[in-house]
């Protein structure tokens, strides 16, 4: 290989090509344009933001080729003048090529990287030479009909994908969902540490003790008033984030009923979260050395009680009725699934919820515990998909009963947070020690009081932004599991579980407009359920009973 700075010729079996490199255009980058082998011009390249198409010469013709790239700038697609899709590329969670159609020659593939093997070599030497040198030694619905023209691609061997006006939007959507959550993140965390740093916290403090005589009051105050504050602070983003929505048309929610969301959000946890605030912060003050186990042995029935209650609650913001009452006939054949499946959900445990009000997305989920456990379904899945995906929909939320999905994620949650609050007492404690005295923290027992108690708030917020991949992991685990619990409830019940399955992911990702080639990075930190894409390709291939096979949960 020759450099000039940038590779200007590379030489493979005895072949050498010369590469012509323009510094100056629109991506920002220095791009290979032209491509020479024995002085003649073999391929060209087009850059606008990106890299755009390539002309190459294929049995002395010249013949371009169009590059169709995720939203991490990943290859997935080439297309010819006529814009008929010549060549497809799928790839693992690592940038692997995994799958692909055509035989065009094309050296851009995952991240737009040419030769991204190449690529991985010289990362390694470059990691080696800075290593060395110092020390020597990632609501399922479900239909019998295919999925219909406008979510599939006849010229893709995708099982999920989008028209290119719908495409363009959900890339886009993806990006804005992505920064809107990162900066909440950091926002939230920011707000906090503003709190501290500039000793608002404390003076927040010394005046609910002015105002009041009893401490328990005077606590209550302060944890109602910290409330207050972060969430008017976070109010800008979430608003944001409605409107863009309401922009793509997924939410039909106007502004005066989000802002009676908010409220009822802000009163909820009001009446219950700052009693729980200042619980938590008396057990610091009585036991300020072994506060983070009292704490997690006191949540323990907090999170079983919240589990419990979570239905109890929903009717405060959306109407529901028996699902029996408008739609008789799918109740019938959800009891199939369920002496399929042996789940005691009784018909009168399914509730038709009045999503279409706020939402034009597709949704359905299973709620509570023991006597308040119930299946929902939005009226949006009932008016738009086929009662076989809503059958599917039901086996993959059945799933998560049979399968012991909710206590293994509460056992799970309670291990986590054991370390967690392990953790985080241990750093708020070091940031105590470390900044104190700046924030006006009592230097005997500076977590014991209220603005003290703040610095445990951070360090738990911190580590909730940290450990959010670890949390996602696990439920895209028993997601999956439920994928294929419900494609196998299905099973003889439907005409063809595979379309059905593959039909419903379409309808799913179309109407919540999901990016079908998410970056894997994004898809392992942001994603809680795998991408449509990887559920649909899954759903497309997962034929157990093929050849007399069997399922994994379901014998026949």
């Amino acid at each position: 290989m020759l450099y000039d700075g940038n590779r200007v010729a590379k030489t493979a079996n005895g072949l050498t090509t010369r590469y012509l490199v323009d510094e100056r255009n629109p991506s920002g980058l220095p791009q290979v344009v032209e491509e020479t082998v024995n002085g003649v011009v073999t391929r060209q390249y087009t850059y606008g933001l990106q890299l755009i198409s390539e002309n190459q010469l294929v049995n002395n013709a010249w013949t371009p080729s169009f590059y169709v790239q995720d939203g991490s700038g990943s290859v997935r697609q080439l297309t010819n003048s006529a814009q008929a899709v010549t060549d497809t590329y799928d790839y693992d969670a690592f940038g692997n090529k995994v799958n692909s159609t055509g035989t065009t020659a094309n050296n851009y593939l995952y991240r737009g990287g040419a030769l991204r093997k190449l690529l991985m070599l010289c990362l390694a030497l470059l990691l080696v030479g800075l290593i060395a040198p110092p020390c020597p030694a990632e609501p399922a619905p479900a239909s019998t009909a295919a999925p219909s023209s406008t979510t599939a691609s006849p010229t893709s061997t995708q099982a999920y994908s989008l028209p290119p006006d719908k495409l363009a939007k959900a890339i886009t959507l993806s990006r804005i969902d992505i920064t809107l959550d990162i900066a909440g993140s950091l926002w939230g965390l920011a707000v906090l540490w503003l709190l501290l740093a500039t000793r608002w916290a404390a003076a927040l403090s010394a005046w609910t003790e002015s105002l009041l005589r009893r401490r328990w009051m005077q606590g209550l105050l302060f944890f109602a008033a910290l409330i207050v504050i972060t969430t008017l602070a976070s109010l800008p983003l979430d608003a944001i984030g409605h409107a863009v929505s309401r922009h793509y048309e997924i939410s039909v929610q106007n502004w005066a009923d989000w802002l009676g969301e908010q409220s009822k959000n802000l009163g909820l946890a009001l009446l219950f979260g700052a009693p729980v605030l200042l619980f938590f912060n008396w057990i610091v003050s009585v036991s300020p050395r072994r506060y983070w186990a009292w704490i997690w042995l006191a949540s323990l029935p907090l999170i079983l009680i919240s589990v419990f209650a979570a239905p109890l609650i929903d009717p405060l913001y959306n109407k529901f009725e028996p699902l029996a009452k408008t739609h008789p006939t799918l109740v019938t054949r959800l009891e199939q699934v369920v002496a399929r499946t042996g789940t005691k959900i009784a018909p009168e445990r399914m509730f038709l919820m009045k999503a279409s009000e706020k939402s034009n997305g597709l949704n359905a989920y299973v709620t509570g515990i023991g006597s308040t456990k119930r299946f929902v379904l939005w009226d949006t899945a009932t008016d738009r998909l086929p009662d076989d995906e809503v059958l599917f929909i039901f086996g993959h939320e059945s799933g998560h009963y049979v399968l012991n999905h909710i206590p293994k994620e509460l056992t799970g949650m309670a291990a986590g947070l054991f370390f967690v609050l392990l953790g985080c007492a241990t750093f708020a404690g070091w940031l105590a020690r470390r900044f104190g005295a700046r924030w006006g923290l009592d230097e005997a027992t500076p977590l014991s009081s209220r603005q003290g108690f703040v610095v445990l708030l951070f360090a738990l917020s911190l580590a909730g932004v940290v450990l959010q991949p670890a949390a996602n992991t696990f439920s895209r685990h028993f997601e999956h599991e439920a994928d294929i619990y419900g494609q196998e409830a299905i099973h003889g019940l439907v005409a063809d579980p595979q379309k059905t399955a593959v039909s419903a992911f379409n309808h799913l990702g179309e109407a919540w407009l999901e990016d079908p080639n998410p970056s894997p990075f994004v898809e392992f930190w942001e994603y809680s359920h795998p991408s449509v894409q990887t559920r649909a390709n899954f759903a497309m291939h997962y034929d157990p009973w093929a050849n007399g096979g069997r399922g994994r949960f379901f014998g026949k």
